[in-house]
């Protein structure tokens, strides 16, 4: 497998890493990560090397002010969601592709998938790893004092990497409810049972909506299935629902 950094130019820099294998590529997966993670997070790599075995290329960007990006002030649900489709345009155009083979995405990226549902080909593969359902719901965890953050209009967020996040991102929230819209669509969503970020009774609801989507749960798990062998399962339950059944 062999990887390169690219910069997607708009109205400023998107980061984006592929992932390819070292012969011949037969497509590309997207991959998005999740709220105030990055493009080179542990699931992606591993995602990009069991892709690469299937000969698919794995493209993945860091949402604006995540990770490599230096585009902090432009975080907004609007411009992470028009990353993804620009994005996925220049990958389609790198690989001579109409679309990518699957869309593969995690928690708050899992989210932008959603919405951009109407923008993604039927016959791409559409796998969600504990998509936030409720990002709302999900994003007022992490917000210690909602009035202050109203107040001063910005809130500090992330682990090594901090993003001031805007107010006006959590009013995006709140106009973009998707926890009871029916997408119409089939797709794979993997959540764990102990997930304490987007909580399962929200899950529950969302697949009650959406009856073509296929529902794995994996008992025990977290929000980041960090538990032993939580992980592995995840893989081959993606694994089997792209390869064994071709979605």
């Amino acid at each position: 497998m062999k990887t390169e950094l690219c910069e997607i130019q708009n109205a400023y820099t998107i980061k984006a890493k592929r992932f390819e294998p070292d012969k011949s590529i037969g497509g590309y997966v997207l991959a998005l990560h999740g709220f105030c993670g990055d493009m080179d997070s542990s699931f992606i790599r591993q995602l990009a090397k069991r892709m690469c075995k299937q000969n698919l290329a794995v493209v993945a960007f860091n949402f604006p002010g995540h990770g490599s990006s230096d585009a902090d002030i432009y975080f907004s649900l609007e411009n992470c969601r028009k990353d993804m489709l620009d994005v996925m345009r220049y990958a389609n155009r790198l690989y001579g592709v109409s679309a990518p083979e699957a869309v593969i995405g995690t928690s708050f990226g899992g989210y932008v998938t959603l919405l951009n549902m109407p923008d993604i080909p039927q016959y791409t593969v559409i796998v969600l790893r504990a998509p936030a359902v409720n990002m709302k719901r999900s994003f007022e965890k992490f917000i210690a004092d909602m009035d202050s953050f109203k107040k001063r209009g910005w809130e500090e967020m992330g682990f090594e990497r901090k993003i001031k996040v805007p107010y006006g991102f959590y009013t995006e929230l709140e106009q973009n409810n998707i926890l009871e819209r029916d997408m119409i669509r089939e797709m794979l969503i993997v959540h764990g049972d102990c997930d304490d970020v987007v909580l399962p009774e929200d899950m529950w609801t969302f697949c009650g909506c959406n009856p073509l989507a296929r529902l794995e749960v994996i008992g025990g798990a977290d929000h980041r299935f960090k538990g032993k062998g939580q992980l592995e399962k995840v893989f081959d339950i993606i694994d089997n629902y792209l390869f064994s059944e071709e979605g």
